[in-house]
């Protein structure tokens, strides 16, 4: 079909969509069909516009010849660049949502959580019971006055039970665990595991054939600041990302997991019964105990750390600011009763905010910058390469640099 404006053969516009091109064919179709009209032309017509039909829908941003101009077809093949990129960017951030939910939805992830969800839940139910059963109590064996002064928790608690009376089809119906019993026992136990040809890089008498565990490092290729003003700036890094699958044995994966279930213990045991008014006081407690503890499990059976890489120089030297940073604002009392003054707000926000920050300028004016990131005890010979090629553990920005070692630390 030699080159024309299909559009115009079907009296539509450029831009037509899909749906007004079947149209308008359907409408012309059923006027020039050889079977309903016998006039001359009438079979040339219909090819015509049956040859139009098929090329719009097989080239729908086509415009004809001269439909549209040199700058309204770069505008268009702009707009259709930047329509694609969006739509590639929606589909990234949908597949890693559903990574995500499938990451959380596994039984190490969902079944802890939806044990918090039932804890918290039972929590408040207990509280609104107790800020309306306490008050009456006080006032019936103690002072009947008192009941003015806590007739406020009692409303609380009428409120709070109100709202659990309206959500109680599902307030104690959050789900249900994806760990049975079966597999629950079979935590404390050694569970044998595939054999395969490797061998485990935390107990080199074992062969590999557990769970492997996984690393991922990262090295800071570009930064990229954006500023639009004194309180309106950001920046953007971007990343070189490297995965190294560490080959372990059954006996190293079961004392990987009691260690850590040994630190969480650890930091809730502290948490409720250690004799220390400060809270902060009593996490860190239940840090160095869980550590103390596990590191003596682990030389026990033999197995080296999963998370011995995490310990840098770095890392080493803002753990020695925190610890001198809480002294100094901490008061020792009798018997053993730490308190932390009212500057706990100041010091915890800037040491969260300021440190990292203050440590890259200090620091990186030296020539082993580089090596502050370097974990202390010898890895594999992957990882070796990969921190003397520049890569590190994680990002070095606030708060960040806290929570992620702490959290590869315990689980």
């Amino acid at each position: 079909m030699p080159e024309k404006n299909h559009h115009s053969v079907l009296g539509l516009h450029p831009g037509a969509t899909k749906k007004q091109i079947k149209s308008a064919y359907r409408k012309l179709a059923l006027k020039y069909h050889p079977d309903r009209n016998k006039s001359v032309g009438a079979a040339r017509k219909f090819q015509e516009i049956t040859e139009a039909y098929d090329f719009l829908l097989e080239h729908p941003d086509h415009g004809g010849v001269s439909a549209t101009s040199y700058e309204d077809q770069v505008a268009g093949e702009v707009l259709r660049r930047e329509r694609e990129k969006m739509q590639q960017r929606a589909r990234a951030q949908r597949e890693k949502k559903r990574e995500q939910d499938e990451y959380f939805s596994r039984p190490e992830w969902h079944d802890p959580i939806l044990l918090l969800k039932y804890a918290a839940n039972g929590a408040l139910f207990l509280f609104a019971l107790t800020a309306i059963l306490l008050p009456l109590l006080l006032a019936i064996l103690g002072d009947p006055a008192s009941l003015a002064g806590t007739s406020v928790f009692m409303v609380m608690g009428v409120v709070l039970l109100i709202y659990i009376y309206q959500k109680r089809k599902t307030w104690f119906r959050l789900g249900r665990f994806n760990t049975s019993p079966k597999e629950l026992i079979g935590f404390f136990r050694m569970m044998p595991g595939k054999p395969t040809k490797d061998r485990c890089c935390y107990c080199r008498s074992s062969m590999a054939d557990g769970k492997p565990y996984k690393i991922e490092l990262l090295k800071t290729i570009d930064i990229e600041v954006r500023s639009f003003g004194a309180l309106d700036h950001n920046a953007r890094y971007k990343n070189k990302v490297k995965r190294v699958v560490v080959p372990r044995s059954t006996r190293a994966f079961y004392y990987h997991r009691l260690v850590s279930l040994v630190k969480v213990l650890s930091i809730l045991a502290f948490m409720v019964f250690f004799p220390v008014e400060s809270i902060l006081w009593r996490f860190i407690a239940g840090l160095l105990i869980g550590g103390v503890f596990s590191t003596m499990m682990l030389k026990l059976a033999k197995v080296r750390s999963k998370v011995s890489y995490l310990l840098t120089p770095g890392l080493l030297v803002k753990a020695v600011i925190w610890i001198v940073s809480l002294i100094l604002i901490s008061n020792m009392g009798p018997g053993f009763n730490i308190q932390i003054s009212e500057y706990v707000y100041m010091m915890v926000a800037g040491l969260l905010f300021l440190l990292d920050m203050v440590f890259d300028l200090v620091i990186g004016f030296f020539p082993f910058y580089r090596k502050m990131f370097r974990p202390v005890i010898q890895q594999g010979a992957i990882l070796t390469a990969l921190y003397k090629e520049g890569y590190q553990n994680y990002q070095e920005l606030p708060v960040y640099s806290v929570i992620y070692p702490l959290v590869r630390w315990l689980f």
